[in-house]
């Protein structure tokens, strides 16, 4: 019996990771910075371009004027299905996200980029500890973010 708890654990675990992951594009493309923000721990930290948010500031995305502009010009954030890998309460979860953005009668990905989500569980369930992203503009080293652990 304690091996099938385990393995109910693990699946539960990952699908609430795929969960976690999965809301982001919905939240920042409907500005919504408070479903932004519980996606995060409270001293969370995500980091893209030369920017880093830290805790309550992740809200504030939503509210910066590049990304203002993308929604009022008619985008989309589009998430691949996360690679997770869990270590008692703390996760990886690495994906490709794209940015695609609306061009006349048609749709442009605009960013392509890789994302490392470290994740850690606490009383409220899984929460992001540090999300990186960085663009897959062939830079070296971006590609290490899908590295295992």
């Amino acid at each position: 019996m304690a091996d099938l708890e385990a393995r109910l654990r693990a699946v539960e675990d990952r699908l609430a990771i795929i969960d976690l992951v999965s809301r982001y594009g919905p939240a920042v493309d409907s500005l919504d910075g408070q479903s932004l923000a519980e996606l995060w721990a409270e001293d969370g930290a995500y980091a893209f371009d030369s920017v880093t948010l830290e805790g309550q500031e992740v809200a504030q995305l939503v509210d910066l004027p590049g990304h203002r502009a993308y929604v009022e010009a008619g985008c989309g954030h589009i998430l691949t299905s996360p690679r997770v890998e869990i270590d008692g309460d703390s996760a990886v979860a690495v994906n490709h996200s794209m940015l695609v953005l609306r061009s006349g009668e048609s749709w442009r990905v605009e960013r392509l980029s890789a994302n490392r989500w470290e994740l850690e569980r606490g009383h409220g369930g899984w929460r992001v500890r540090r999300r990186t992203n960085a663009l897959l503009d062939g830079s070296r080293g971006v590609p290490r973010l899908f590295d295992r652990r």
